[in-house]
């Protein structure tokens, strides 16, 4: 099916299939294909990323058939998944990190005293001008990064601030200045503190040491 990219042990029913530098692990079941699915037991991309939640529901979303043969499917989705985010990485260093300093461009994090209501983490992800990419988190305290053209970042916040908040501080806000992310594009809800730190930041420029400084971290 993929000639050197798959390793099978017939012991575990365990699946290894390597593209590039990312890799998927599969776990068959006793009866595959007469009944039920393959069960991924990891999937990282190219850069160590853990993508079994992104796989799960890019398996769901397949549709797959009970009784029919999935493994190409899921196989051949995972690929297409890489290879596409490794295109998104290049144009990203070629576009976004050689111009860091990029007029027209916009940078805020903002620290909240909490983020929790679903309506309010719904709307921090979801700006009504396209272009912004970002990172969110939840809980005590709050965290909202914004970068991307000014226009669209300001109307972003200027949204955000006419919600209801206990506390809402703008920490670091530059002009012409594009950050980037890990995930490249969008905006991005992540559990903890160091999640956000490790998603920031990827050119090595320093991102990181000026977020922790508006954090007072």
């Amino acid at each position: 099916m993929y000639p050197n990219q798959v390793t099978f042990a017939e012991k575990t029913l365990e699946l290894k299939y390597v593209h590039k530098t990312a890799t998927l692990s599969l776990r068959l079941p006793d009866l595959y294909p007469v009944s039920g699915f393959p069960d991924i037991i990891s999937a990282n991309d190219t850069s160590k990323n853990d993508m079994r939640n992104i796989m799960k529901a890019e398996i769901e979303a397949l549709s797959l058939v009970e009784g029919e043969e999935s493994l190409d499917a899921i196989i051949a989705r995972f690929q297409e998944m890489i290879d596409e985010n490794s295109a998104a990485k290049y144009d990203s260093i070629n576009v976004t990190s050689v111009h860091d300093e990029m007029p027209g461009s916009k940078t805020i994090v903002i620290w909240l005293h909490h983020l929790l209501a679903a309506s309010k983490r719904k709307l921090t992800l979801t700006p009504a001008l396209p272009g912004i990419s970002g990172i969110t988190k939840p809980g005590y305290p709050g965290v909202m990064i914004f970068s991307g053209p000014a226009s669209a970042v300001n109307d972003h916040v200027n949204t955000l601030k006419q919600e209801n908040w206990q506390a809402f501080q703008v920490r670091y806000e530059e002009e012409g200045q594009l950050w980037e992310f890990e995930h490249i594009r969008g905006i991005k809800e992540v559990e903890t503190m160091g999640e956000v730190v490790k998603s920031i930041d990827i050119s090595g420029v320093g991102r990181r040491e000026e977020f922790l400084k508006a954090m007072g971290i």
